[in-house]
């Protein structure tokens, strides 16, 4: 008897579930073929325990089941449905918040550095400009002077080391020679 059941319930369910070409579990209509698979098998279950457990029971059952079970998975694919579009919103209206504070952050910016200059511009005088450009020079030569003697003192560095290499080596060969010398080599 259980197997009458298993292969009424089969049926049913490969009816009801065998619209979807992706599948029952995937898909838009995921949960409506769930439920309509899943309660297919419950119904005919149902129908077969129900009354004499005669074929008609179990094919009620399992239509019912299924019908039932279709209807309740469709309601579960609308709510996934609307909670999707509801994070999609939320999202895009993130993002475009972000979008809206950089592009404030940038304008204030940039009225900032307008007021630095308009002030600058309000009081500087002919004398403020020859001292700023005085002291650019004077920053500028200073710059150079240290540039050069860091480079200078990296090349110091660089001949020393050399010069450490050249020790060492000629160090090693004299001591190899002395070896020889006096009979006992490496």
């Amino acid at each position: 008897m259980t197997m009458k059941i298993l292969s009424y319930s089969l049926l049913i369910a490969a009816l009801l579930g065998g619209g979807c070409s992706t599948g029952p579990a995937s898909g838009p209509n995921s949960g409506r073929n769930i439920g309509a698979v899943t309660g297919a098998i419950l119904g005919g279950i149902a129908g077969n325990n129900m009354g004499d457990g005669s074929d008609v029971n179990v094919v009620a059952g399992a239509v019912l089941g299924g019908i039932l079970g279709g209807v309740a998975g469709n309601e579960v694919d609308k709510r996934r449905e609307e909670l999707e579009a509801a994070e999609a919103q939320r999202q895009y209206e993130y993002e475009k918040e972000v979008r809206e504070q950089a592009k404030l952050e940038e304008e204030i910016k940039g009225l900032e550095e307008q007021k630095v200059q308009d002030n600058i511009a309000r009081t500087a005088t002919d004398a403020d400009v020859k001292a700023a450009e005085q002291e650019a020079a004077r920053v500028e030569a200073e710059l150079a002077a240290k540039r050069k003697a860091y480079e200078e003192s990296q090349e110091r560095a660089k001949r020393i080391l050399e010069a450490q290499e050249r020790i060492a080596k000629a160090q090693q060969e004299l001591d190899e020679l002395e070896a020889k010398e006096n009979g006992t080599a490496y």
